[in-house]
Order: structure tokens, then sequence, then C-alpha cells
């Protein structure tokens, strides 16, 4: 199973940014302020969909999404170039929102605080993602 792991820095305000990391077995996106995670969604799995996850046991972290909530799987990420990302800002430049495209198919958005986030590969909220 392959790995990723890349940093997208906001151009409009360079204190935020989103760290996209595949470890090999899940991948997940964060949205950071100064360094600090403000967001958390889940992007998708590469090792097997359980049925059923145990999001109690730490030992698994990070969480694989279980099969009840997942609507498709996407292929993993290989480069950084398959990624775009489309930051809205307010007036005093603080993020509001960043949608994260795989692809150019939109999966996933992340708001100051959304933890979790939202995707479009989800088919019902859960502990991982909402519904986009």
């Amino acid at each position: 199973m392959k790995e990723f792991y890349d940093q997208f820095p906001c151009m409009l305000n360079d204190v935020y940014s989103v760290i996209i990391e595949d470890d090999g077995k899940v991948a997940y996106a964060y949205l950071l302020k100064e360094n600090n995670v403000i967001g958390d969604v889940w992007l998708y799995n590469q090792a097997q969909t359980p049925l059923i996850a145990n999001w109690t046991d730490k030992k698994e972290l990070p969480f694989l999404n279980s099969k009840e909530f997942i609507k498709q799987q996407i292929e993993p990420i290989n480069d950084s170039y398959e990624i775009d990302l489309e930051w809205s800002v307010s007036n005093d430049l603080a993020v509001d929102k960043v949608l994260i495209y795989i692809r150019k198919e939109l999966i996933a958005k992340l708001t100051p605080g959304s933890m979790p986030g939202w995707s479009a590969v989800v088919v019902k909220d859960g502990p991982l993602a909402r519904v986009l």
C-alpha cells in the first residue's frame, strides 16, 4: 500500500494550511491554523474496509471508516498534482472553508472547528465524516 503526505498552504493567508496524509491504511485531511489542527475529515480507506469499526480502541488510530458509512471508495492519491484546494476567506482573511478536490472531483470540505468535516463519499454522518 502506497503512502502519501503533503501540506498545502493557503495563498491568501499563510497561517492556514491543509495536510493530506495517507499512511498506507487510511487517508485524512487536516485544516491547520499556525500548525494547530482546527478541522479534520476522513478521505478514504486504503486497507480493507471493516464491517464495523471500533472507534474506542486508540491502538487503531488513525481509524478506518466502516462499510455502513461509505458510499463509494476512491483511488488512493499518488501525487500532489491530483489535489486542488479551493479556499474561501472572510474580509479579515480568516479561512471560512476549504474545498478539497481529488482528480478534479469534489471530495471533502473543511471549516474551522469541523471535526469531522464533510465528505462526498459517505452515505450518512458518522464520527469520521459528515455527508457533503
